[in-house]
């Protein structure tokens, strides 16, 4: 089985509790206007990878807590990530889910696998974004949108002092994760000072 993804990330702070790998999937048939990622919906093949490649680009980073599934629209392609996620809890790891589906869609099988994938999902958030309803509480980008522990691996202590967004790259290569992305400029030039500051003598 194969996945189409966007682009991933390792490690992650602002995508959930503890270092995380990201997997942003691609395409989204929802479209929420103001959306952080309009360049996901397009469902066109972009990274394809196997499953199995996949699990082992996981495997590969040290230090993980677990992964967090971002988009796009992670349900929209759910069966071949129940796999992913299923290697990941039998890797001690635990799963983050961000959706645009309610969890009563999910659960009347919205898209193919929805419940398959459901139910390899420990924190699960919610509903579709509402750029009008903006929200500054962990994980959330608007109001509306709602987290759903699904398993006791994660619970609602262990989300405090989550970044609301972070730089991730290389120099001055990379991209910003997480909400409010419309701080990127300030978010990198403080990346730069930082970075200034570790290199001194």
């Amino acid at each position: 089985m194969q996945l189409n993804l966007a682009h991933t990330v390792a490690p992650s702070w602002a995508n959930g509790p503890g270092a995380r790998a990201v997997l942003f999937l691609q395409g989204c048939s929802l479209g929420c206007k103001g959306c952080h990622n309009p360049h996901t919906w397009d469902s066109s093949p972009k990274h394809v990878r196997e499953v199995a490649q996949v699990i082992d680009w996981y495997k590969s980073q040290p230090g993980l807590r677990g992964i967090t599934l971002s988009g796009g629209e992670p349900f929209e392609q759910a069966a071949p990530l129940a796999i992913v996620c299923q290697a990941v809890h039998e890797l001690g790891g635990d799963v983050v889910a961000f959706s645009g589906f309610c969890h009563d869609e999910l659960l009347s099988e919205v898209r193919l696998g929805a419940r398959l994938l459901l139910a390899n999902v420990d924190l699960l958030i919610d509903g579709r974004y509402i750029a009008s309803e903006p929200c500054t509480e962990p994980l959330r980008g608007s109001q509306n949108q709602r987290l759903i522990f699904l398993s006791s691996r994660i619970c609602s202590d262990e989300l405090t002092g989550i970044p609301r967004r972070e730089w991730l790259g290389h120099e001055d290569r990379g991209h910003v994760s997480g909400f409010d992305i419309h701080h990127t400029a300030q978010l990198l030039a403080n990346w730069r000072v930082n970075k200034k500051e570790r290199n001194r003598p």
